[in-house]
């Protein structure tokens, strides 16, 4: 009894396992970064111009892009320094994955199961060596709803308001994650709700404003964000688009055509008359709207990629394998457990509902789909270790033996 009680101690903990899974999670992104080709993305090309006239001092020549994923570049050194600086922010979020499991399941394995599926998903590879914004806005936003789990809630709302900085995508949400998490998952009245929802707002204005003061020396007016909004909404929203997405192209077929619009030398103007077009074509023709809505939304939950670049058939079975595996766990989740945990996920649920009707009114992606994929991996690993604890192969073997009694 005594030499297993010795072994049962010299076990490794979880601890340790956790440590061996962010190790593999490591090497696996920097292996991925030697084999996989150099996309050369143009968003990731205008994040290093970007990055380079903010430490230059210079205002910003792009309308359509925020500042803080190319301060991020910038700092980070571009290049090889830069992907490298973004493969440790995913293996972040793979700890991140970890402890956001924990703190609403209270399951170790099925924690250390999610820090698994994480260290090895094939989209979280293919981002961490992008150059793109998903990794480190994904990181902002998994960082923030793990502080407010824990009750952390300023470094949560500082954190939720510079990831606008990234993505202005959840301006709206953000106000609602506070008083879901505060008054819902955690119970703690209105007087609460008030106090943080007043602390988000100065958060918002202090974090915001060296941002608009730029805007405001570049256009002369105010501007929140970034000018950005007319395109994507005009981009889903105009007779050309039939696939949901949003591709303006010089040669070739396009979702749009944005050539008549050129005349507008203002910029802010310019912006503002595209956004109108956007919404005039949705008031005359609310079906055709309607229609594109149900194909952005297939679009965005996709099993694989709809560009033409990544239709190779290991590319689809890839996706299949992964993605689409851990959504068919996430949809048993949801109908096998989703009711004793509903009050603890909500906030998730809105995220979850937020983004999909964004992208179902602007574009669809699987790219902004990105954020949410980390929640569908703690959805299918509870749902794997629940199912396997309760429905175990022993446990079916000896079912049907008694059976056939």
């Amino acid at each position: 009894m005594q030499g297993f009680t010795q072994k049962i101690k010299t076990l490794p903990t979880a601890d340790q396992y956790l440590l061996v899974i962010l190790i593999l999670a490591f090497i696996v992104r920097l292996a991925f970064m030697w084999v996989y080709p150099d996309q050369n993305f143009p968003d990731a090309k205008a994040y290093n111009t970007i990055g380079n006239e903010i430490f230059a001092g210079k205002i910003i020549t792009n309308n359509t892009y925020m500042p803080l994923y190319p301060i991020w570049v910038a700092m980070t050194g571009g290049g090889i320094s830069h992907i490298f600086m973004d493969i440790i922010i995913s293996v972040a979020s793979v700890w991140l994955i970890y402890s956001i499991f924990l703190e609403i399941f209270s399951n170790t394995a099925g924690a250390l199961l999610s820090a698994i599926v994480a260290s090895l998903y094939p989209h979280f590879l293919f981002y961490s060596v992008s150059g793109l914004t998903e990794t480190f806005y994904t990181f902002l936003l998994l960082l923030s709803f793990l502080y407010f789990y824990r009750k952390k809630y300023i470094l949560a709302i500082t954190i939720l308001v510079l990831s606008l900085l990234v993505k202005p995508t959840l301006d709206i949400l953000n106000p609602i994650l506070i008083v879901l998490f505060i008054g819902v998952v955690h119970k703690s009245g209105y007087k609460k709700i008030f106090k943080y929802l007043s602390v988000y707002s100065v958060i918002y204005i202090v974090l915001l404003l060296p941002w608009w003061v730029h805007q405001y020396e570049k256009y002369g007016e105010f501007v929140r964000f970034n000018l950005a909004d007319g395109i994507v909404l005009y981009s889903g929203n105009n007779p050309l688009n039939t696939s949901g997405g949003g591709v303006a192209r010089d040669n070739g077929s396009s979702d749009m055509n944005l050539e008549q619009f050129n005349y507008i030398k203002n910029p802010v103007r310019r912006n503002e008359v595209i956004k109108k077009s956007a919404i005039d074509y949705i008031m005359k023709n609310p079906y055709r709207f309607l229609e594109l809505a149900g194909v952005k939304f297939t679009r965005f939950w996709r099993l694989w990629p709809h560009t033409e670049y990544y239709q190779q058939w290991y590319v689809i079975a890839t996706s299949l394998l992964s993605y689409g595996v851990i959504l068919f766990l996430a949809i048993g989740f949801l109908l096998r457990n989703v009711k004793i945990y509903f009050r603890k996920i909500i906030p998730i649920f809105a995220l979850f509902g937020y983004l999909t009707l964004v992208h179902m009114v602007t574009i669809g992606s699987i790219r902004y789909r990105f954020p949410l994929e980390p929640f569908l991996i703690i959805f299918a690993s509870y749902f794997f270790i629940d199912f396997v604890k309760k429905y175990s192969w022993f446990d079916l073997v000896k079912n049907k033996t008694l059976s056939n009694l």
